[in-house]
């Protein structure tokens, strides 16, 4: 083996080892939780996985083709996102590191749409309380 092949394939192994804990164990990306939520995006979904370094590393996830523009590494086996929107029925999750290390989640997602064709959380908001207005 050439020194130069020696020398990439050792920052090669380098970087992977930089995007993990290695107290947490090496980096792997396991599930998404809950596996599926609405068509027009913004569910809080969590990424469970291992190695993750909070604060280290910075993470691009996928859902589908459609990039979500909320992400955080919360911990070492957790990372917060929020879904972008897409169209119906399952789809891959990749997830890459800065340190091109990256995963894929076959049919890791499905989107489904709203019951009755209503965004659920508008009809959450919206929802009339019975606590009776106070009196002034």
């Amino acid at each position: 083996m050439t020194s130069s092949v020696r020398l990439s394939v050792a920052l090669f192994v380098f970087g992977l080892l930089g995007a993990c804990d290695p107290q947490k164990g090496p980096l792997r990306v396991d599930k998404v939780e809950p596996p599926e939520g609405i068509t027009a995006g913004s569910d809080q979904v969590t990424i469970v996985g291992q190695g993750f370094q909070p604060g280290k590393t910075q993470v691009e996830v996928r859902f589908g083709r459609h990039k979500s523009e909320q992400v955080a590494i919360v911990s070492g086996d957790k990372i917060s996102v929020v879904t972008p929107a897409g169209d119906k029925g399952p789809v891959d999750v990749t997830v890459a590191f800065d340190n091109g290390a990256s995963f894929k989640i076959p049919n890791g997602f499905k989107y489904v749409n709203p019951q009755n064709n209503a965004d659920v959380r508008k009809a959450f908001l919206n929802k009339p309380t019975n606590e009776a207005p106070k009196a002034q």
